[in-house]
């Protein structure tokens, strides 16, 4: 229900030249309680220094009252509509009789005037007047012979015109008038009751927010500053307000960066003994600096808050458990690739991940996510091979309520928004069904989504990886991978040797791993050299992950035996798939001679090279096609490398 009285209004008055009755019949109708304050001048001037916001919105006067409420009141004053309509109406009855009028009126002329004149046949001389003494001696000018009516608005200049012997005729403001005014008025007040709860709410947002807010005007004059600014900075309101910024930031602001027109974010300064994160954004009007707004927040809440986001993407798993430290290697080859990672994780270009299966794809994804600026935000991983393709599509974009039977009421975020701000990590992108590849191209070039069923675009900011133990240019070659895609996807790209290509890591990474699942692990120098060459005779089709799992399930068995003395022997017995025993496999084979010149790490490396050619031929029945896929190498290459043995077996035999 409605108040009875939207507004309160005053009227200041120093004359009798108001019907008040009126006034108060026209403010009823729009709903406004008006007061009056029927006074001399002088006394307006402190009746105006004690009204109050809370119990008036608009100040009604006229004339010189006008100003003097002005300079005394923070309230919006306006003053009492006077037209020329108001001043033919009062002149109406003098038509014809009076030829000369002297019309006194307070600062401004009046519109319409000449055609007042024509109408009614009449001079009208208007004198114009700023003050008491200005209307005085204006007064005082007139001469008796030129006017035979004085007209004005005010009582006093009518009291002192009929004085001075003038015929006088006070304007009495009428209902139109009032009307006028008061309609006039209540627009002033309702704009002005917005503005003020519109401050209200606006101090209400500042005085709730965490962060501390200090507001300083071009000249680095702190014009606002919140209470949990001033807790912050240790500096109360009314000290900091119209002091310098420097003075109530030390140390933070230096004369180029006082009014930049640049944001500037996240810097850290130690203000009072307290440490903080200031964000500065400056306020632009019509490209010009006009003040500057500061955020400040306490670091320690920070850190806090941090741990806490932490902890809560670790609970869902959306974290990284792997970082380049974690990648041991010896191999060139895999250090150089260390490089490119630690280059590629200072940008947000997409990546493309290529090796066999079981080479280490995620711990690079993980490792690049881990040093990049992205490292505290979301590692969100899919394996595109192991979501039912009619899934696919809401796991990665996410739907809404009742997008399909079974959807959650109130729907669900898909992977890229649960990684936003951090990384999506799809694996096995080479099974992506071609159904969803245009979707994800068209994510990856918009950077927003519409989840399944909605309408709704949401922005996304996520660096996506891809890995692949596939060949995508051959899948786009068969039409099962989209070539548009495949090139938005390898922006970047890192090839992943397999581990047979690693020979200088098999051993480290074997003994490492044993060792640490053992519980009792002898010397690392005993199990180099009783598991070396079994271990370097293997092809290991499954790569690391292969050589892991094997090593695990050897520390099992060796924790549960009272000694091992054959290390080697424990392996075999364990492997299996064992390598092969160097014998005849074809008589096209070329075999390894058993002259053997002396040791170097050359010639130990192409023994062993041969071993893996040999043993890859046998385990494929003399097929060379799939024991060359099986080495990783072309048909034409393991033709040449035969060949290469055959002449050095001859050499040998000779």
């Amino acid at each position: 229900m409605l108040p009875q009285y939207e507004f309160q209004m005053t009227l200041i008055a120093p004359y009798k030249g108001l019907d008040a009755r009126i006034f108060r019949q026209v403010a009823k109708n729009l709903r406004c309680r008006i007061k009056f304050m029927d006074m001399a001048f002088d006394e307006a001037i402190e009746a105006a220094k004690r009204l109050s916001p809370d119990t008036c919105d608009v100040v009604l006067s006229r004339g010189v009252t006008v100003d003097v409420v002005k300079q005394n009141s923070s309230i919006p004053v306006v003053p009492i509509d006077f037209s020329a309509w108001d001043l033919l109406q009062a002149l109406q009855p003098y038509a014809g009789h009076v030829r000369n009028v002297a019309f006194f009126r307070y600062s401004t002329p009046l519109p319409g005037l000449s055609s007042v004149e024509k109408a009614l046949g009449m001079r009208i001389k208007e004198h114009l007047y700023g003050s008491k003494n200005e209307m005085h001696l204006r007064l005082i000018q007139l001469n008796p012979a030129d006017v035979e009516l004085f007209v004005a608005r005010g009582t006093l200049v009518c009291q002192w015109a009929t004085a001075a012997g003038f015929p006088t005729l006070e304007i009495i403001d009428g209902e139109i008038s009032a009307k006028r005014t008061l309609l006039e008025a209540v627009n002033v007040a309702r704009a002005r009751r917005s503005e003020r709860q519109r401050t209200a709410r606006f101090g209400a947002i500042l005085d709730a927010i965490d962060e501390g807010i200090v507001v300083y005007n071009a000249q680095g004059k702190v014009n606002l500053i919140t209470p949990s600014a001033e807790s912050l900075l240790n500096c109360a309101k009314k000290e900091a307000l119209g002091e310098h910024i420097r003075t109530v930031m030390p140390g933070v602001f230096s004369p180029g960066r006082l009014a930049g027109d640049k944001a500037e974010h996240g810097r850290v300064h130690d203000i009072r003994g307290t440490t903080l994160v200031i964000n500065r954004v400056p306020i632009l009007f019509q490209g010009q600096n006009v003040g500057t707004v500061c955020s400040i927040s306490d670091a320690r809440r920070i850190y806090k808050a941090e741990a806490k986001l932490r902890n809560k993407l670790k609970s869902k798993g959306f974290t990284t458990r792997y970082s380049f430290g974690d990648i041991r290697t010896r191999s060139p080859h895999v250090r150089h690739l260390k490089e490119l990672g630690v280059l590629y994780a200072s940008t947000d270009a997409n990546l493309l991940i290529c090796g066999e299966s079981g080479t280490g794809k995620e711990l690079f994804a993980q490792s690049i996510h881990a040093a990049s600026l992205r490292k505290d935000r979301p590692f969100v991983a899919v394996n595109c091979a192991a979501i039912p393709e009619g899934l696919l599509e809401s796991e990665l974009f996410g739907y809404e309520e009742g997008a399909f039977t079974g959807a959650r009421r109130q729907g669900k975020a898909g992977m890229f928004e649960l990684a936003h701000t951090g990384t999506l990590f799809l694996d096995e992108i080479g099974d992506l069904p071609l159904t969803l590849q245009g979707r994800l191209l068209r994510v990856l070039q918009e950077r927003e989504l519409v989840r399944v069923g909605g309408t709704q675009v949401i922005p996304l900011d996520v660096r996506v990886l891809c890995a692949t133990h596939q060949d995508l240019r051959q899948l786009v070659a068969k039409e099962r991978f989209r070539a548009d895609l495949f090139y938005r996807l390898n922006v970047l790209s890192l090839r992943l040797p397999p581990l047979r290509e690693r020979l200088e890591d098999i051993v480290d990474l074997a003994v490492s791993h044993l060792r640490e699942h053992l519980d009792e692990p002898p010397a690392e120098s005993l199990l180099v050299s009783q598991l070396e060459r079994p271990l370097l005779r293997h092809p290991w089709p499954g790569n690391i992950r292969e050589l892991l799992s094997l090593m695990e399930r050897m520390a099992i068995v060796a924790n549960h035996m009272a000694e091992v003395t054959d290390w080697e022997q424990l392996l075999l017995s364990l492997w299996e798939d064992p390598p092969l025993e160097e014998s005849p496999i074809t008589p096209s084979l070329p075999q390894e001679p058993e002259d053997l010149p002396p040791l170097t790490l050359r010639s130990h490396m192409a023994r062993e090279e041969a071993r893996f050619i040999r043993q890859a031929v046998a385990r494929c029945e003399g097929d060379m096609g799939k024991a060359a896929h099986l080495l990783g190498i072309s048909r034409m290459t393991l033709w040449r490398k035969l060949q290469g043995l055959a002449e050095t077996n001859a050499e040998h035999s000779e």
